[in-house]
């Protein structure tokens, strides 16, 4: 049933830089004017520059969207609708430690935030207290539905699941799978549907459709004669061995796999794969410096905007919609399997094609996934199960447990030094593990 009033939408974690966008286009779509649009972070200053910044947006946009904020969580999830998270625990500082610890004991990676020791100690990290606002979400909304930003994907998803009665559903880099494809063929992203399976940051394009019309082997030779150097060069080659097209993107892809980074001399110490550009934490320190004094003077009212208010395509606006007015729309989510993928457990979060509406959100039957593949998804789910429960259970041996299950790993001696080194490192950020 459609409904007349419009919803109350919390958002954890507002103050970071990265929320920005995402904002701009809650207040300046026409679907949620007059929202109740509820910020909430424990950086109390730059809580109060997005939560005037967002009244500015309003107010110049000719918007109804009331924009509050608090850092008292409790106080802001009381009957909400919607509660999305987008939390990060130890910033920028622990996001370098994941990358530089784990490089010193023969693990590398891009991202470094879904799979390998900085996949696991960014959950370990994240889940307690993600839970914590999970509990106060029964406590305080039990109806609303979480939209969850924050990696790991796959693992904080399924906590979720297996220690709360909360709804949660995950939106990442799928969204854009259509898109992409479409660039690859040259044609409008609306002629375009993927039936995919996988894990967030590693899904497998199993059928590729054009206006309804199956072009799968046709994209495959695109990419065959795109990639025969470059970014996407390992995607090519594991396509090669295992049949579908593996995405968002070969930076991610290629982390799930040991072929493509180290210093051995198989083709990976000789910049063979040159998308690994490195991540320069200090030049990303100096961007957030200079966008916080940017939305400072624009909530200041010092400088324009920048931007008008347009009709959004953002997957959480497009999808929370969907849910509020029930219209049964497409979406490439992080869901609970229940059957979708015939051949993975029915607990499992999968990312695959999914409808919401009024019901909420689930997945659409993709089928088995070919035999080429399913064992490598197999393998990371039980790394994403063993992490959850490394979390829930603030267990350091689960924790080893979880690193020596990542594909990746290839020396106990080396896992149980970066286990140690990360847990000593990273102790203030990780209470009560044991």
């Amino acid at each position: 049933m459609l409904r007349t009033d419009r919803p109350k939408i919390v958002i954890i974690g507002a103050a970071s830089t990265s929320f920005n966008t995402l904002m701009a286009d809650m207040i300046s779509t026409k679907d949620l004017d007059g929202a109740q649009l509820s910020l909430v972070d424990i950086d109390a200053p730059n809580l109060d520059v997005m939560i005037r910044l967002g009244q500015r947006m309003a107010a110049e946009w000719g918007r109804k969207t009331a924009v509050t904020g608090t850092p008292d969580r409790r106080k802001a999830l009381k009957d909400a609708d919607f509660v999305l998270t987008t939390i990060a625990v130890g910033g920028v500082k622990t996001w370098r430690q994941d990358e530089e610890i784990p490089a010193k004991h023969g693990f590398f990676g891009h991202s470094v935030d879904t799979v390998g020791p900085g996949g696991l100690f960014r959950g370990l990290r994240l889940i307690p207290p993600l839970l914590d606002i999970c509990r106060d979400i029964e406590d305080l909304c039990p109806g609303a539905l979480v939209i969850n930003y924050s990696n790991p994907m796959t693992a904080i998803c399924r906590a979720v699941r297996k220690a709360t009665s909360v709804k949660v559903v995950g939106l990442c880099t799928a969204a854009h799978l259509p898109g992409q494809i479409a660039r690859y063929l040259k044609v409008n992203p609306s002629r375009v549907e993927v039936v995919s399976g996988g894990v967030n940051h590693c899904v497998w394009a199993l059928k590729v459709l054009l206006d309804g019309k199956d072009v799968t082997e046709d994209f495959k030779d695109r990419m065959r004669k795109k990639w025969t150097s470059g970014y996407a060069l390992s995607s090519r080659e594991l396509m090669d061995v295992f049949g579908p097209w593996p995405m968002p993107g070969a930076n991610h892809v290629a982390e799930f796999f040991p072929y493509f980074y180290g210093s051995e001399r198989d083709g990976r110490s000789y910049r063979r794969y040159p998308f690994r550009k490195g991540h320069d934490f200090d030049e990303r320190l100096e961007d957030d410096k200079a966008l916080r004094a940017k939305y400072r003077a624009q909530a200041d009212g010092e400088t324009p905007l920048g931007h008008k208010a347009q009709e959004s395509g953002e997957e959480a606006i497009r999808l929370l919609a969907s849910v509020w007015n029930n219209r049964h729309t497409r979406h490439y989510a992080n869901v609970q399997n229940d059957g979708a993928i015939t051949n993975l457990p029915a607990k499992a979060v999968v990312e695959v094609p999914a409808i919401a509406d009024s019901a909420g959100v689930r997945a659409l039957q993709v089928g088995p996934l070919p035999s080429s593949i399913v064992g490598l998804v197999q393998a990371r789910l039980a790394f994403y199960e063993l992490l959850a429960d490394a979390a829930i259970e603030r267990s350091k041996h689960i924790a080893l447990q979880c690193l020596m299950a990542d594909t990746n790993t290839t020396s106990i001696p080396r896992a149980k030094a970066c286990i140690e080194e990360m847990f000593r490192v990273q102790a203030e950020f990780l209470p009560g593990y044991k």
